[in-house]
């Protein structure tokens, strides 16, 4: 489990790398970074995941990069699912659990990581549920886990960050 974190954790940093150009540091961080009315704290978000039925293998995590003087802020929020069908489902709620994170607002959207077998390529599943901004990669089976859904998407399908937590 903690090599597969650490090879999605190098993934994750490799896109992000080349969505700001280089130039950048991070820096994983668990502690908030400042905190919005509305949404729910990131302890909260964890423990909604972590108890969320049909999915196992779940996190959050937060990092800060910085390029500069310029901050910049995503959230990564993952899981493993038994049920192929449910994947749309779980992208959405994923997505919307990031979002409501009111500790940190993330500059580029939410990255959503589901681990399935066999692999499907989240990304795909999202461009045709409605997410048409979401990039991703089909390159690598740790790849095809991954898609990045944009902010201004996020925003316009869970309103102002931050959102509203999923209802149970």
């Amino acid at each position: 489990m903690r090599r597969r974190n650490a090879i999605f954790s190098a993934l994750a940093v490799s896109i992000v790398l080349v969505m700001l150009a280089g130039g950048c540091a991070m820096n994983h961080s668990d502690e908030p970074q400042h905190t919005a009315s509305g949404g729910q704290s990131l302890s909260s978000a964890k423990e909604e995941l972590a108890h969320k039925s049909g999915l196992r293998d779940t996190g959050i995590e937060v990092d800060t990069s910085y390029s500069g003087a310029s901050k910049r802020s995503l959230i990564t929020v993952e899981a493993t699912v038994s049920d192929e069908a449910q994947i749309p489902q779980v992208i959405d709620y994923l997505a919307q659990v990031g979002w409501s994170i009111n500790e940190v607002e993330p500059d580029t959207g939410i990255f959503v990581r589901i681990r399935f077998t066999p692999q499907p390529i989240i990304g795909k599943v999202a461009q045709t549920n409605g997410w048409t901004t979401a990039t991703y990669s089909s390159a690598t089976d740790g790849l095809k886990q991954l898609v990045v859904l944009p902010k201004a998407a996020v925003s316009q399908r869970f309103g102002n960050w931050p959102g509203p937590a999923p209802k149970p």
